[in-house]
């Protein structure tokens, strides 16, 4: 009895040491054994070795759990008989294994994962050592059978993008740090096409421009870099930062014929198709903060600076400088429950403000979107009913629509 009760609990052992084991997280371990926790250690090395671990446990699983059924199965027949005994063998034995050296472990493991896999790390490295040598040659066999079994690699970038977005689905939504990661991951995915400032709102100058007025247009302007245009507004030659303009007022008044030219920098073009992370690295390279989006056809299409990428990760960046309406979404809840938003708000911000699902395939900006649809300039007070949605045109500067109500399909009566 007493020996079937050292199988009991060695299978118990074991069994709770494959899921705990398998369950603690590298990360965590790599944490610990960086501040100087031998046990993390030891378990961070046989997790390296997952062949070794795994052979061990289920070699070490699979004796104990014979030897206890080979001996409890005769004891049981030497008490019972043989008809009785094996019956009881088969299900008493079976059903005590079953709950106390599967279920009740495992269970135990999954909800004290680090105390367990801590408690077990000196006993298990013990074991594996032991158990080395018939363990290797275990393995030997597997990998021979596996070499002419088929077989696809699994893991790639995409896989452990999706596994990263699963976990972050999982985790806590009040935690600040899970709306970082998720947009780093979407770094890859959007397009500096999806986030730019479109070029009805840059603020830029004719190179021609006076020095005075230059002045008189930086005190009005929040924006730290000018663009200079030459003939029309689409012909950028130059990009004028503030630091530039203080040293170009001070050599013209010493001397009025200063060229404005000689403190503009280069303006550095790039394709509105590029993603994110490749306009990052590009930023960091160049070590520049801004850049004029073109399209396939050199058409300009907007700037981008390096403040806009930022915000895509951790949100919107507002300080001192920014202009009221461009220190974030601007929106008014209305009675009826609907939203009024800013013609010029990008779809992706508010997609990312409500947890909407509005396409931004086709339009950058919820004007364009709606003037996507209808194909047309709507007028004020005209209502467009998509996909359930109701959106409707509050005012207009021009043909450019500057305020929209959206009443979401869920808010309707």
């Amino acid at each position: 009895m007493i020996k079937l009760i050292i199988l009991l609990l060695m299978s118990f052992f074991f069994s709770g040491v494959e899921t705990a084991v398998t369950a603690i997280s590298v990360p965590l371990l790599s944490a610990r054994a960086d501040k100087g926790d031998k046990r993390a250690k030891i378990l961070l090395k046989l997790k390296n070795k997952p062949d070794k671990l795994l052979g061990t446990l289920l070699l070490g699983n699979n004796l104990v759990n014979i030897a206890l059924t080979a001996i409890s199965t005769s004891l049981l027949i030497e008490i019972f008989g043989p008809v009785q005994g094996v019956a009881l063998a088969t299900f008493g034995v079976s059903f005590v294994v079953l709950i106390f050296a599967e279920i009740l472990p495992k269970t135990y493991a999954i909800h004290q994962t680090l105390p367990f896999a801590f408690a077990v790390a000196y006993p298990l490295q013990l074991i594996v050592n032991i158990l080395s040598p018939v363990v290797a040659c275990f393995n030997f066999i597997s990998k021979l059978v596996l070499k002419i079994l088929p077989k696809k690699k699994n893991i790639n970038n995409d896989n452990l993008k999706e596994e990263l977005r699963g976990t972050l689905a999982l985790s806590n939504k009040n935690l600040p740090e899970r709306g970082i990661l998720r947009g780093v991951l979407d770094l890859d995915e959007v397009s500096i096409g999806d986030i730019l400032t479109d070029r009805g709102r840059i603020a830029s100058l004719n190179i021609e421009t006076p020095v005075p007025d230059i002045l008189a247009f930086l005190r009005t302007t929040a924006y730290s870099r000018i663009p200079l245009w030459e003939g029309r507004r689409e012909n950028i030659v130059g990009v004028l930062h503030i630091k530039k303009a203080i040293q170009l007022i001070d050599a013209w008044r010493k001397n009025k014929k200063t060229n404005v030219r000689d403190f503009c920098t280069k303006p550095w073009f790039v394709l509105k198709s590029v993603s994110l992370l490749d306009q990052l690295a590009a930023f960091r390279k160049r070590k520049e903060h801004f850049a004029i989006v073109v399209d396939e056809y050199g058409d300009i299409q907007g700037v981008v600076t390096l403040e806009d990428l930022l915000e895509e990760v951790v949100g919107d960046i507002a300080d001192e400088s920014d202009l009221p309406n461009e220190a974030g979404l601007r929106w008014h809840l209305l009675p009826d429950g609907s939203y009024r938003l800013n013609g010029n708000a990008t779809i992706r911000d508010i997609n990312r403000a409500f947890h909407w699902n509005l396409p931004d395939d086709k339009a950058t900006t919820l004007a364009g979107y709606v003037m996507y649809v209808a194909e047309q300039i709507p007028h004020v007070g005209q209502q467009f009913n998509i996909d359930g949605w109701l959106f409707t045109v509050r005012h207009k500067s021009g043909h450019r629509i500057t305020q929209i109500d959206v009443l979401p399909e869920e808010n309707k009566l």
